[in-house]
């Protein structure tokens, strides 16, 4: 709903802008220098200067926001994913029999007895 009201939003803006173009007087010139890029141009009408920096600020807010848009994407899909994995395990972890559970824990502790600290004598 948002994308349909920033839409609206950018067609009322370039109509009033091109209502302001049609009903401008002649007089307000202005010079646009754009070197070493682009030749210069004299005597252009000042809403023409502002109606195209319009256009180019928000193709410029369009190609920031797809790239934003796009990675908040990827990186919400692999979060999912993380979530998934991690929620399988959790299952597996509850879903398991008491005693084979104790019986990994005696394994896990005579393995920790028998490494030796780097920080021991001996």
């Amino acid at each position: 709903m948002w994308i349909i009201r920033a839409i609206l939003i950018a067609i009322m803006l370039i109509l009033v802008i091109a209502f302001a173009y049609n009903n401008f007087g002649p007089e307000q010139k202005v010079d646009v220098y754009l070197r070493p890029v682009l030749p210069n141009y004299l005597d252009v009408p000042l809403v023409t200067v502002v109606f195209w920096s319009l256009v180019a600020g928000m193709l410029m807010s369009l190609l920031i926001f797809i790239s934003i848009y796009i990675k908040q994407t990827m990186d919400l899909h692999a979060a999912k994913r993380r979530i998934k994995a991690l929620e399988g395990e959790v299952g597996i972890l509850r879903n398991r029999p008491i005693e084979e559970s104790a019986e990994l824990l005696k394994g896990a502790d005579s393995r920790i007895r028998e490494v030796k600290s780097p920080f021991s004598e001996g």
